[in-house]
């Protein structure tokens, strides 16, 4: 038996209906955090994007390599143009020929290459009248190392000239003397003046590399010992020993008494125009 209930007054009906409503309506939505907002996402984006651009760009840019020259000194004078033959430079018609046995490390040896060769190169080699020959005679070195510092000059001279490029490496040598046995013509530093004098660097390696030009160096010093040359420098004016003073007016005035009524050589080229002016000899 179903007993009816009189209505609920409109008072208590719209209470429990606000009740009913209120209870179904969402929470209310918390405050999103500012980095979260559109424009910041898009500029932290924008950002990321630039830094990852300068990175990129950073990485992609050569290394930089030091200076072939870096720590080693620039010779002051330059060699002929088309002159050079191996370690002779001049004409082999030239009425004179000056043999010069030397030792890189050899400071006398060096005097005589900064400060006297120049003059006479440009007086007497490149007018025809005089040619110079190197030899070899490395005796100043030590082994006790095993790096013999006058044996392995003198073989990257020797490696330079089957380059072509023996009287630039001749005098990239004797501008970077620096006492005997001290370094001065470490492997490394010997790498430098090799790339400064513009040999390949991959044939010099191999070269110093095979043993031959050391090997040749020391027989060479050791025959010219045995035939009287125990000094460095040891300088002959066509085969007669010179005694005089290493200068340029005494070693130039015995290569005249040698030219005698003699012509000079023809000659290919004379020295380059632009070439350094040679320093005054001691």
């Amino acid at each position: 038996m179903t007993t009816n209930q009189p209505p609920a007054p409109r008072r208590n009906r719209s209470a429990a209906h606000r009740t009913t409503r209120a209870g179904t309506r969402p929470p209310p939505a918390k405050p999103r955090a500012a980095w979260q907002s559109p424009i910041a996402l898009l500029t932290g984006a924008a950002l990321l994007v630039g830094v990852a651009i300068v990175f990129f760009a950073v990485l992609s840019q050569p290394r930089a390599t030091a200076a072939p020259t870096e720590g080693i000194t620039q010779p002051t004078s330059s060699v002929p143009a088309g002159l050079a033959d191996g370690r002779t430079l001049g004409s082999a018609k030239a009425p004179v020929t000056i043999d010069i046995w030397a030792d890189f490390q050899c400071p006398y040896c060096g005097q005589l290459a900064r400060y006297v060769e120049p003059p006479l190169i440009d007086q007497f080699v490149a007018t025809g009248y005089a040619r110079l020959v190197f030899h070899d005679m490395a005796f100043l070195g030590e082994d006790s190392s095993g790096w013999n510092e006058s044996v392995e000059a003198a073989s990257a001279a020797r490696c330079a000239a089957d380059q072509g490029l023996f009287w630039q490496m001749h005098d990239w040598l004797f501008a970077n003397q620096n006492g005997e046995n001290e370094g001065a013509f470490a492997q490394a530093r010997l790498r430098s003046m090799a790339q400064a004098a513009g040999l390949d660097m991959t044939a010099y390696d191999s070269c110093m590399a095979a043993g031959d030009k050391q090997a040749s160096v020391k027989s060479d010093s050791s025959a010219d010992f045995a035939t009287g040359i125990h000094s460095t420098p040891t300088i002959k004016v066509n085969g007669v020993l010179y005694k005089d003073k290493l200068t340029t007016s005494d070693l130039g005035a015995a290569i005249m008494n040698a030219v005698g009524t003699s012509s000079p050589a023809a000659l290919p080229s004379l020295r380059p125009a632009s070439a350094p002016q040679a320093t005054s000899a001691p």
